[in-house]
C-alpha cells in the first residue's frame, strides 16, 4: 500500500466527499494538524551524527524535527558491543568523576523565542577528541506534508492512519459547525446536530488512539535484559 498524501487524502475523501465544504487545501491542512498531534502521542525516532572536538564537551542538541527527548546516546560509535552513556545531572558525583555519562543543559534565558532549532545543549563528562562522534537517537515529530504535495511521504504507519482520518472528520465538522454559528438564520437545531456529529467524531478519534496506545503499549513488554547480550549499555 502506497502511503503518500495523496493516498491519505484519497482514504479520508470516502468520508468527506463534498470538495465545496472541504476542498483538498482544507483537508490537506487538516491532515497536518492531524499529523502533529499524532506525533505527540506516538513520535517519530531519528538519528543524528554529532562530530566532536577536543577541548569542546558541550555540543547543541538537533533542533530539527520537533525534537521532543533523548533515547540514547552512543559514545563512542563504532564499538562492539556499542556503548552507550547514562544521563545524569551536571552537578553529581558520577559527572565529576569523568564517567560513561551526559548531562542536559537548558536553553539560555536569552534565546529568542522563534528561535525553533534551539533544543538544549548535550554536555559530555568524559573528555572527546576531535575525529570522535556521537549518535544521538531522539524521538520527535513526524514531518507534515506541504499542501498539494500530492507525492510528499506520510511516515505516520499505516496501522495508524484511522487516527489520523478519524482526526481529520473531527476536525471538519468541528470547522462546519463553527462556520454555521456564525451565520444569523441558522436556526438552533441544526447547530446542534452539528455539535453532536463533532463531538461523535472527537469521541471516534480518542477511541482510536487510545486502542494504538494499548496496542503500542503491549508490544513494549520485552525487557531490556531479555534482549541479546551482544549490546551493551553503560547504565
Amino acid at each position: 500500500m502506497a502511503n503518500t498524501l495523496a493516498d491519505l487524502r484519497a482514504q479520508i475523501r470516502a468520508l468527506l466527499a463534498s470538495t465545496d465544504d472541504w476542498p483538498d487545501a482544507t483537508i490537506d491542512k487538516y491532515i497536518g494538524d492531524a499529523i502533529r498531534y499524532h506525533s505527540n502521542h506516538f513520535p517519530r525516532r531519528w538519528r543524528y551524527t554529532l562530530s566532536l572536538t577536543t577541548d569542546t564537551q558541550a555540543y547543541a542538541l538537533p533542533g530539527a524535527h520537533g525534537f521532543q527527548s533523548i533515547v540514547s546516546v552512543e559514545y563512542p560509535t563504532g564499538e562492539s558491543p556499542q556503548s552507550f552513556l547514562e544521563e545524569v545531572p551536571e552537578w553529581s558525583q558520577e559527572f565529576q568523576d569523568a564517567g560513561n555519562v551526559y548531562a542536559i543543559r537548558g536553553i539560555a534565558d536569552n534565546t529568542a523565542i522563534e528561535s525553533d532549532t534551539a533544543a538544549a545543549t548535550i554536555v559530555f563528562a568524559e573528555t572527546v577528541t576531535t575525529g570522535e562522534t556521537a549518535v544521538i537517537e531522539y524521538l520527535g515529530n513526524h514531518p507534515v506534508p506541504t499542501a498539494a504535495d500530492d507525492d510528499a511521504q506520510i511516515t505516520v504507519p499505516i496501522g495508524h492512519w484511522e487516527a489520523l482520518i478519524a482526526f481529520v472528520d473531527f476536525r471538519s465538522h468541528w470547522e462546519l459547525e463553527t462556520d454555521e454559528a456564525v451565520t444569523v438564520s441558522t436556526v438552533s437545531i441544526i447547530l446542534g446536530q452539528l455539535g453532536q456529529e463533532g463531538r461523535l467524531a472527537w469521541n471516534r478519534y480518542k477511541e482510536v488512539l487510545n486502542s494504538l496506545v494499548v496496542q503500542v503499549a503491549k508490544s513494549k513488554t520485552i525487557s531490556w535484559a531479555a534482549q541479546d547480550d551482544t549490546q551493551k549499555r553503560v547504565y
